[in-house]
């Protein structure tokens, strides 16, 4: 991750996750996963009891079936049931009960009942002779079925054999009591055979089958937990990572790793309370790339996302201990410089200009970056986040569009408001709805006198509003990504007009200013090729002026776009000379037809020998490479002499003329001081092919 200043907010915002220990949905996972895993042992275990009762019970009803088909059908007669019994034959009962009945493990009672649920015979002597209890279960046995219920019963004597002995208590045993029929050859005579059977044998049974699956189910859950514990963990780990990248994400900038928005907000606040408890100050500083969104459009986002990397480590190098610089979004970075004034701001702003005076390498190319700062310091511009950042804003764009490349906020330079942003729309709509008109500014040969050249400028009538001039929408074309199909729009205006004063007998070109989007636009040379051919303009009837500025922004990419448009025969100027870098090469390698000089050398050359000095010097050295020579800015008679003594070419300023409508041009054109020559009707047609089979060929 990039090198930063770290505030005081970010360890706290890196440390949160590790502070609050395993995420609560880990312990929670291993919780729920806890009780579930108990829940459903503690069903598993259950339903196997269940079963393991069951057959347990199955074991002893079959058993007590047995009894009934097997041993007493053969030995139990009818008259049993239907007869008086007698003494001896109770005897032979109670014979054959002890015999194959009672001898069984567990038989607590064995009785025969009769249909209608008479107790004829039971082990239990007191218990002959009366009802059953359960006299619906004898029914169903007699139905065929056999009938098993868990009942308790009483086991202990009910009596004593010594006279006067207190009686014995009486003891409950739970059974499982059974009712099962006794064949025989009639079913109508059918009896009851009715065992209460100790549950006690029937309950060891159970455990005796459950154990071994319980401690076996146990085992394996046991195992399974243990198992679960490293996944448990690197599933802990895991999502202790994802937690931390995912407040990493919350508060820090994807591509360059500085802090985003959201720390830069609470590392204001804070610096802000502390401030105020010492009554300190601070700078908010807002820093955005002039004409990035050309640069990154162009050469593509892979390079400007390398261009922003590079920026922030270059801008990280200037910083204090404690110092914050943030990326808030696209080309848009902040800072936060604590216990600052404006001299202070102002020093770190120089600074930073300082590190981007070297080209970015993007690739193999080499290109120059400007930036604009603005600054606001608390408390005077705010005591606030939202209002410092806004103020350190509308200063940034105060730098942007006076090029000064800092800024400290001025409230009467604010004019950053709701006004502006309807402005913004109003232009886009007058663009679509060719609601923008040009004026023309006349070039004047200084060695005939006559106009050989206007330069298009453009102007936006607004209904609400007035005439406004370009300084005021220019810039906001530039912000809102209008700038290229408004220079389009003056583009294919200026050559309709020339094409129609061509048609009126009007020998002059027409110069248009080209922005940095056409420059890096490949396609510039196709589409003017296509503008000239559709109004039948001879391409050296266009002059196209580009900036030193524009150049240096991809001098390569540039290079290509105005060969291709020399190449055609399109005349190419260089303007305001004088004031970029790199001059004497792009007079080498750019296919370049005239200078402009800067009004700035011009309008000061009568009281300044320096410019004047200048201004000969550059028409010298125009002259000498062979090219023409305007000299902007004129606006005296004395200036025109000086410039007509120092061969310049062509005069431009309010001397002459200021930039004025179609109409007012036309007349100044024929019958003002400076009247134009009529172009020859007959050869024009003439000229303009020769001019392409020129350029065909």
């Amino acid at each position: 991750m990039l090198k930063r200043k770290q505030t005081d907010a970010e360890p706290a915002a890196e440390s949160r996750v590790h502070a609050e220990g395993p995420p609560r949905l880990v312990l929670r996972f291993a919780l729920y996963s806890a009780i579930g895993f108990a829940l459903a042992a503690v069903a598993v275990l259950l339903l196997v009891r269940h079963f393991a009762t069951e057959q347990a019970e199955r074991t002893a009803t079959l058993r007590v079936q047995s009894v009934a088909s097997s041993v007493l059908a053969e030995r139990v007669l009818v008259t049993d049931f239907t007869d008086r019994i007698s003494e001896e034959r109770r005897a032979e009962l109670a014979e054959i009960f002890r015999r194959f009945v009672l001898n069984i493990d567990g038989i607590l009672i064995a009785e025969l009942v009769a249909r209608d649920g008479t107790i004829v015979y039971s082990s239990r002597p007191n218990r002959a002779g009366t009802t059953t209890e359960r006299v619906g279960d004898v029914q169903h046995a007699l139905n065929g079925a056999i009938v098993s219920v868990v009942t308790n019963v009483e086991t202990a004597a009910a009596r004593s054999s010594e006279p006067g002995s207190k009686q014995a208590p009486a003891t409950v045993t739970k059974s499982l009591t059974t009712y099962a029929p006794i064949p025989f050859v009639d079913q109508n005579d059918a009896a009851i055979l009715v065992m209460y059977q100790d549950y006690k044998p029937i309950n060891d049974a159970a455990r005796a089958a459950f154990l071994p699956v319980a401690g076996v189910f146990e085992v394996a859950l046991l195992l399974m937990c243990v198992g679960l514990i490293p996944a448990l963990r690197r599933v802990t780990k895991r999502m202790q990572n994802q937690m931390a990248e995912i407040e990493r994400r919350a508060y820090f900038d994807e591509l360059t790793g500085l802090p985003n928005r959201t720390l830069f907000h609470h590392s204001i606040e804070a610096s802000l309370d502390e401030a105020e408890d010492r009554n300190g100050r601070l700078a908010v500083l807002m820093m955005d790339l002039d004409r990035f969104k050309e640069i990154n459009d162009t050469l593509g986002h892979h390079l400007g996302d390398a261009l922003l990397q590079e920026l922030a480590i270059r801008v990280a190098r200037v910083l204090r201990e404690g110092d914050t610089l943030a990326r808030l979004g696209g080309d848009e970075f902040a800072l936060l410089i604590g216990d600052a004034h404006e001299a202070q701001a102002l020093e770190t702003v120089a600074l930073i200009q300082e590190q981007l005076l070297h080209p970015f390498m993007l690739g193999e190319l080499p290109i120059s970056v400007e930036a604009s700062v603005g600054i606001a310091i608390a408390p005077e511009h705010g005591r606030d986040y939202a209002t410092l950042l806004q103020h350190a804003d509308v200063a940034m764009y105060v730098a942007k569009g006076t090029g000064a490349g800092s800024s400290i906020y001025d409230p009467e330079k604010d004019t950053n408001d709701a006004r502006q942003l309807a402005l913004a729309g109003e232009l886009r709509r007058a663009i679509e709805q060719d609601e923008l008109t040009l004026c023309y500014q006349p070039k004047v040969s200084l060695e005939t006198r006559t106009i050989s050249g206007v330069e298009a400028l453009v102007r936006w009538n607004h209904p609400e509003q007035g005439l406004l001039m370009p300084d005021v929408f220019v810039p906001l074309a530039e912000r809102t990504g209008l700038i290229r199909p408004l220079g389009r729009y003056v583009l294919e205006r200026a050559i309709e007009q020339c094409a129609r004063w061509r048609e009126a007998n009007l020998d002059l070109h027409v110069a248009v200013n080209l922005t940095m989007p056409d420059l890096l636009d490949l396609e510039l040379p196709l589409y003017v090729d296509e503008l000239l051919q559709k109004h039948n303009v001879p391409a050296s009837a266009l002059e196209l002026e580009i900036t030193e500025g524009t150049i240096s922004a991809d001098p390569v990419r540039v290079f290509q776009v105005v060969t291709g448009l020399g190449e055609m025969g399109v005349r190419l100027a260089i303007d305001d000379f004088g004031t970029g870098y790199s001059s004497l090469a792009y007079l080498k390698n750019l296919p370049v037809d005239a200078l402009k000089i800067d009004k700035s050398f011009v309008m000061n050359m009568e009281n300044d020998s320096s410019d004047a000095t200048i201004v000969r010097s550059t028409i010298d050295l125009g002259r000498n490479l062979g090219l023409e020579i305007v000299a902007e800015g004129v606006e005296s008679d004395a200036a025109w002499e000086a410039l007509r003594a120092f061969g310049c070419t062509y005069a431009q300023g309010y001397f002459i003329s200021k930039p004025i409508p179609i109409a007012e041009l036309e007349e100044m054109m024929t019958n003002g001081p400076w009247a134009t020559n009529p172009l020859d009707a007959p050869c024009q047609d003439e000229i303009a092919s020769l001019e392409r089979a020129i350029v065909s060929a």
